[in-house]
């Protein structure tokens, strides 16, 4: 009984310290009426299994994306992306902005599979906060910081085996190869895009770790 008292205990304390980082940035959507931030994103009910943890979004084809490649690189790279990296694909590949091609249609990044009160209906709820996700100074389109689009050659490889000493000595060893590090987390041995992003601390980019001197790179590269 302690020791689920202990684990009750901690849960909360983590649940609390990410809620308070999540109110008032960027990834904040709630407004006056929809006091409810968690839901824009997560739902415990009919959630969408591509996407994790309990995924409220929908997105329209996983095969859509085209994942990094190189002759170069030592690490297994997965078909499409995970569930970890596509949860924050279903927003920020583009939604079919200007010039951009997209797998998560407009319809799909606004809509939430349960949103408050009937499931379903589209996210008006958000419509006061347009300007977390859009640039009005640039018309309707998402800001282009947040496009990364469906092509993801131009960016950090995701859904890739953190390479072992024997594959690439030019990486360091994480503590726990599953986990990685205390401060920068792997996913089952693998690099996702919450590997460097904590979608809830509200710090600049959302980064795990500040990457001043390149600190956050030199977790994982050597030089």
């Amino acid at each position: 009984m302690e020791k689920l008292r202990l684990s009750l205990t901690i849960a909360l304390t983590i649940g609390g310290l990410a809620y308070a980082g999540l109110i008032g940035s960027k990834h904040d959507l709630s407004t006056a009426a929809t006091d409810e931030p968690c839901v824009f994103c997560h739902t415990p009910h009919q959630s969408n299994d591509a996407a994790s943890p309990l995924w409220n979004r929908y997105i329209t084809d996983i095969t859509a994306f085209t994942m990094y490649s190189s002759p170069t690189i030592d690490g297994t790279i997965d078909n499409v992306p995970n569930p970890q990296s596509l949860a924050c694909l279903s927003c920020h590949d583009g939604v079919s902005a200007l010039g951009d091609a997209s797998a998560v249609s407009p319809q799909d990044t606004h809509r939430l599979v349960n949103a408050p009160g009937p499931g379903g209906m589209p996210d008006t709820t958000s419509n006061p906060n347009c300007q977390k996700c859009h640039d009005t100074g640039q018309g309707i389109y998402p800001r282009k910081l947040w496009r990364i689009g469906a092509n993801l050659m131009d960016d950090h490889p995701v859904s890739i085996t953190y390479p072992t000493p024997a594959q690439d000595p030019d990486f360091h060893v994480p503590p726990d190869p599953l986990r990685g590090w205390p401060n920068l987390k792997l996913f089952n041995g693998k690099v996702e895009c919450p590997t460097c992003h904590d979608p809830h601390n509200g710090q600049p980019l959302f980064l795990r770790i500040s990457n001043d001197y390149s600190q956050l790179c030199l977790t994982c590269h050597k030089k």
